[in-house]
């Protein structure tokens, strides 16, 4: 099982949003405070250990709706999709029962439509209740209880699909929430109504929650629903009672022996390359009176000291909970698949500990076994070209969130994730792609250009960093072939770009180029110019076109500042006024260092008049300034 689709409407920074998640690795990347953590949060609500129409848990306040209007309900639906060929068991829930609705003639009341919120929650209302106890509509219970007239076994046998939908209004003063379970088969249209079926959601899909802020006592509480306490009790059975007390006289020996597979399997090889010289330990501090001995165990951590987890950084803290879960997923929980939902993994870790802890994601994942739905800024969780990720870009638009969906699950695609500085274009508000060294020419130029570019008014000038203060990234494709690629990317995530290529780009790539973006009409032209023109298959520079022709030329280049491309007259080389000693990408490196070492501004040293005129292009088509 594993959450397939998430809808969220009026929940803090999100108006309405609808997210596609795929079972394996789901990144979430985009700029502070474009509303990240609240998709995590709405996840958290539906499928988090608390129960989430409990009136005494604060899940939802005023605040929490969307520009503090309470008069928009928050409406949060999570679907889940099973796995093909898995079978969901459900003797841990035996105990419990919840309730469909049928009309007195036996037809079943359904849900067509998962935006048809009035008819999901109708008899969680109070004119629903009364038609259920005037006899209108009749409730067919489903469980393990005596009085069920269906079990769970029976009820969900061929269903493949679950959808829970929760809701929280405003009403009289007070926040009411309500959470409904609907289901049904893939080749069905309607959905099944559940109600009351809380218990069965940990049952579904076993979900561990991880947010930025870390706290143990939190992440880790220990009683008898969530998965931590579960595993605890499974480790302390048939140690309670008088095998404890006596125990109590050498407790750290009795504690290590409970958990020594389970410390193992935490502190593995990878935990020490990341945290040398760290182990793990849980102590049982118990109350002679409870019988329930694991709920007193405490988590000790010794780095050098010895101390709670709760009172180590967030690195160490973030390492021992996804190890912890996965334990238990792999040792107790052997029901359904598994989602872990963190935010910001790499929080206070250096490079190499960030690596480890992405390899534990991917541990956790498994051949797609599990889910890891994850937010961050860091290319170490991106940059992973042997295994498929679901990007998922989230921006700000205006005050509302809204999210853009790509696949990385093919070779083509994934290559574009194997260089980890490229990854910043992902959290970009609009890049810039070149084909190679062109980039540190180009950023160079950027400051110069900025300090007299007026932009809005005659008196505001860009700014020598326009670049960051815009959230501009300039982009290095690696040669001319991978620029389409990028291309194609960027659009499908919604992020303005624009392609600066050499001339010879023109001659020889721009073609397939422009046959990849699906640009049919300029590529057609293109070729008409060829045809007539042999020599623009030979031509390194526009000055190698001859006078009669170089106008039809330039006017076809021209044209493709319309789909935002710009190609130069030449090649690099042809723009610099003097050639620096070496060439390609180390005689650009020759060339920025001489400018810093002569403390002189690189149009001293190459033509940036058509540079200039591709960031006047930019600032226009992409950050749409002037």
């Amino acid at each position: 099982m594993y959450l397939s689709k998430v809808h969220i409407e009026n929940y803090r920074s999100i108006k309405e949003l609808d997210l596609t998640f795929d079972q394996g690795k789901n990144v979430i990347v985009g700029k502070n405070n474009a509303g990240k953590s609240n998709i995590i949060k709405a996840i958290d609500i539906v499928l988090g250990e608390r129960v989430p129409d409990w009136n005494k848990y604060e899940n939802i306040s005023k605040s929490d709706f969307f520009n503090a209007d309470t008069s928009e309900d928050i409406l949060i639906v999570c679907e889940l999709s099973k796995e093909h060929g898995e079978n969901l068991k459900f003797s841990n829930v035996n105990n419990s029962a919840f309730f469909k609705v049928c009309k007195s003639n036996n037809e079943q009341y359904h849900v067509n439509d998962l935006s048809d919120i009035d008819r999901i929650f109708y008899f969680t209302s109070e004119k629903g209740s009364i038609d259920l106890d005037s006899g209108i509509y009749r409730k067919i219970w489903i469980g393990g209880k005596n009085y069920c007239k269906i079990d769970y076994d029976d009820e969900f046998s061929n269903v493949d699909r679950y959808a829970l939908v929760f809701r929280a209004r405003f009403e009289e003063n007070v926040i009411k929430k309500d959470l409904v379970l609907l289901y049904k088969k893939d080749d069905e249209e309607e959905w099944t109504v559940g109600i009351n079926a809380n218990s069965l959601r940990g049952n579904l899909i076993q979900s561990a929650i991880i947010p930025s802020f870390r706290d143990p006592k939190d992440q880790l509480r220990i009683n008898n629903y969530t998965w931590f306490g579960k595993l605890l009790k499974e480790y302390t059975k048939g140690r309670n009672g008088e095998g404890i007390k006596e125990a109590l006289k050498n407790l750290a020996t009795e504690s290590n022996q409970v958990f020594e597979e389970l410390q193992k399997s935490v502190c593995n090889d990878n935990i020490q390359i990341a945290f040398p010289n760290t182990s793990f330990s849980v102590q049982y501090n118990p109350d002679p009176k409870d019988q329930d001995i694991y709920k007193s165990a405490l988590i000790y951590v010794d780095d050098g000291f010895k101390s709670e987890l709760k009172d180590k950084g967030s690195g160490i803290q973030s390492a021992m909970t996804i190890g912890l879960f996965n334990f238990y997923i792999k040792h107790i929980a052997h029901n359904s698949g598994s989602l872990l939902a963190i935010e910001e993994p790499e929080l206070y870790l250096h490079p190499h500990g960030r690596r480890i802890i992405s390899d534990r994601l991917s541990e956790f994942i498994g051949e797609d076994e599990n889910q890891v739905i994850l937010t961050t800024h860091s290319p170490e969780f991106i940059c992973c070209a042997n295994e498929n990720i679901n990007l998922i870009v989230v921006k700000k638009d205006k005050s509302e969130s809204k999210a853009y969906n790509l696949q990385f699950n093919d070779i083509k695609t994934r290559q574009i994730l194997i260089k980890k500085q490229n990854s910043e274009m992902f959290f970009a508000d609009a890049v810039l792609l070149v084909e190679g060294a062109d980039k540190y020419i180009l950023e160079e130029f950027s400051k110069e250009y900025g300090e007299t570019k007026q932009v809005k008014s005659e008196s505001e000038l860009l700014g020598k960093n326009w670049l960051n203060n815009y959230n501009v990234s300039i982009i290095n494709c690696g040669g001319k072939t991978e620029l389409q690629k990028y291309v194609a990317v960027l659009n499908n995530l919604s992020i303005p770009n624009y392609t600066l290529a050499d001339f010879d780009f023109f001659r020889n790539d721009l073609n397939s180029y422009l046959q990849f973006l699906g640009f049919n009409d300029l590529k057609n032209e293109l070729n008409g110019l060829k045809s007539k023109f042999t020599f623009l298959n030979k031509g390194k520079c526009i000055d190698d076109v001859p006078d009669d022709f170089k106008k039809d030329v330039i006017e076809y280049l021209k044209k493709l500042h319309e789909i935002n491309l710009y190609i130069l007259s030449g090649e690099l080389e042809n723009f610099y006024f003097k050639k620096p000693y070496h060439s390609k990408e180390q005689g650009v490196l020759e060339l920025i260092c001489k400018t810093l070492c002569e403390n002189r501004g690189i149009t001293e040293y190459v033509n940036t008049d058509e540079f200039e005129e591709l960031f006047d292009l930019f600032l226009k088509k992409c950050l749409k300034l002037n």
